[in-house]
C-alpha cells in the first residue's frame, strides 16, 4: 500500500469492523465532464474531471487494494484485493460494465483454508495479460515480508493464471517457500511468466510448457517495487539503487547491472512507479515526491535517462505524491499527483512524442461513502494503481475506501 507509517497502517487495520450481511456495490453515475486535449494555457483554469466511481463490495476486502489493477486488450479490467487475516479476491470489470464480478477467492484457488497471519491475504501484483489472453497474478502475505517471525511460518506466495475463455483459475503453485510475490510480468515472445519475490527480490521464470519454475537470482535490492517493467523483447527491468537498473536479458537468461547515463534538465529521484512505453523499446518513470518524469532508453551496457522536468498544477506546491503510472492507447503515459497531503488529486501525462509533462486536469469532488460502509477511511486520497483500456478509458484505484475512478475515453487513440 502507499508508504504510510506502520503505526498508521496498523491503526487502519485495527479499525476495521466486519459485517456479516452482504453489501451491494454502489456506482456513482457521474459522467466525465470534459476531456482536454492538452494543458490549459497559463493562467486559465484547469479542466475539472468528474469520473464515474465504482465501489468494490466490502466482503471482498478489508478496506484496500494495492497496485493490482490491469486492463486487457478485450476491454476487461482485472483487480486484486487485500483481506487482512483472510484471503484476497480476484475480480473483473466487464467491458463497459458498472460493477466488478468475482472470479476467485484465494482460499479456494490455492487450497489453503486457514485464516490468520499466514493466509494468502493480498494480491499486490498488477495482473499480467499474456498474448493468448491468459492473466497471471500472484499472492502475498498480509504481514511485513521482511520480518522473519512472519515469513518463517508463511507457506509462500502462489502464482496463478486465469483463462477467460474457460472462466477458470489455475494454481501454478508456490514459486519459492516463505517468499511473497509482489509483481508479475509476461515475456510476449517466449510465452513465459515472470514473478518477483519479496523480500529476496528474486526473479522467477515460469514456463507453462514444462510447468517448471527457474529462479534467476536477485534482480533488485530490498525493498522491491510492485512495478516490474517487461519490454517487447522479453527483457525485464527493476531498479537497483540510486544509479542503476538491473536487467534480466531474456535471450541469455542473465541478470546484469546497467548504470544510468543521465541527460537533460532537472533532478533524478529514484522512481517507484514505472511503465513500459507503448513502443515496447523503452520505459518511463516518475519521482514519487518531486514529480520529475523520465524516459529510460536501454543500451548494451548502460541506460540513458532523459529528464523531462515536472508538471505542477497551478496553485499547488511540491512535494506531492506520484505513486502510479500507466501507458495509454494515445501513445502517452498517464500518472497521478496528490497535493496537500492527499487533499487534491490531479491527472498528468507525459507526451512521449515531445517529452513534455503536463497537467490534464483536477479530479472534482467524489461521491460520499455508500450508506453503511463498514471500514474506517483515511482523511486523504490514497491512489494505489492505474491502467488504461483499449478505448482510452483510464482507471484509477483508490484505497481506504476502496473504489475505482473511471475516466471514459480520456486517453482515446
Amino acid at each position: 500500500m502507499e508508504r504510510i507509517s506502520r503505526a498508521r497502517h496498523n491503526a487502519l487495520q485495527e479499525g476495521i469492523v466486519r459485517l456479516s450481511v452482504r453489501y451491494i456495490c454502489a456506482v456513482g453515475a457521474v459522467l466525465l465532464a470534459t476531456v482536454p486535449a492538452s494543458i490549459s494555457p497559463a493562467g486559465a483554469a484547469l479542466p475539472i474531471l468528474n469520473p464515474v466511481t465504482i465501489w468494490i463490495p466490502p466482503e471482498w476486502h478489508t478496506g484496500g487494494a494495492y497496485t493490482a489493477i490491469q486492463s486487457a486488450p478485450d476491454g476487461r479490467v482485472y483487480l486484486g484485493t487485500t483481506v487482512y487475516n483472510g484471503f484476497a479476491r480476484f475480480a473483473v470489470l466487464p467491458p463497459s460494465g458498472q460493477a466488478f464480478q468475482l472470479i476467485a477467492e484465494m482460499a479456494s484457488a490455492t487450497g489453503e483454508k486457514t485464516p490468520g497471519p499466514y493466509a494468502q491475504a493480498k494480491i499486490h501484483t498488477k495482473p499480467a495479460v499474456a498474448p493468448d489472453g491468459k492473466v497471471y497474478f500472484g499472492t502475498k502475505s498480509g504481514k511485513p515480508a521482511d520480518e522473519e517471525r512472519w515469513q518463517a511460518n508463511y507457506p509462500g506466495g502462489h502464482l496463478l493464471v486465469y483463462d477467460p475463455q474457460g472462466g477458470r483459475v489455475t494454481d501454478l503453485g508456490i514459486i519459492k517457500p516463505r517468499q511473497s510475490i509482489i509483481a508479475v510480468g509476461v515475456d510476449p515472445q517466449r510465452n513465459l511468466a515472470y514473478a518477483l519475490t519479496d523480500p529476496e527480490v528474486h526473479l522467477v521464470v515460469y514456463d507453462p510448457r514444462s510447468r517448471t519454475f527457474a529462479d534467476r537470482g536477485a534482480i533488485g535490492v530490498h525493498p522491491p517495487t510492485r512495478y516490474l517493467v517487461v519490454l517487447a523483447n522479453g527483457d525485464v527491468y527493476h531498479r537497483a539503487g540510486a544509479d542503476a537498473f538491473n536487467r534480466y536479458q531474456a535471450s541469455s537468461g542473465r541478470i546484469e547491472r546497467l548504470p544510468l547515463q543521465i541527460s537533460g534538465r532537472g533532478t533524478y529521484e529514484v522512481p517507484y512507479a514505472v511503465a513500459a512505453s507503448p513502443d515496447g523499446a523503452r520505459f518511463h518513470g516518475v519521482g514519487e515526491h518531486t514529480g520529475q518524469v523520465y524516459t529510460f532508453v536501454p543500451g548494451e551496457r548502460s541506460i540513458t535517462v532523459h529528464l523531462h522536468g515536472a508538471a505542477v498544477a497551478e496553485g499547488q506546491a511540491l512535494p506531492a505524491t506520484h505513486y502510479t503510472m500507466t501507458a495509454a492507447p494515445d501513445g502517452n503515459i498517464y500518472y497521478t499527483a496528490t497535493y496537500n497531503r492527499g487533499a487534491a488529486l490531479y491527472l498528468l501525462r507525459l507526451r512521449t512524442s515531445t517529452g513534455t509533462p503536463e497537467v490534464v486536469g483536477q479530479v472534482g469532488p467524489l461521491p460520499a461513502l455508500p450508506p453503511g460502509y463498514p471500514y474506517r477511511t483515511t482523511d486523504r486520497l490514497m491512489v494505489q494503481g492505474s491502467t488504461a483500456g483499449p478505448d482510452g478509458t483510464l482507471y484509477v484505484m483508490l484505497a481506504y475506501p476502496l473504489r475505482v475512478l473511471v475516466f471514459p475515453r480520456l486517453a482515446r487513440p
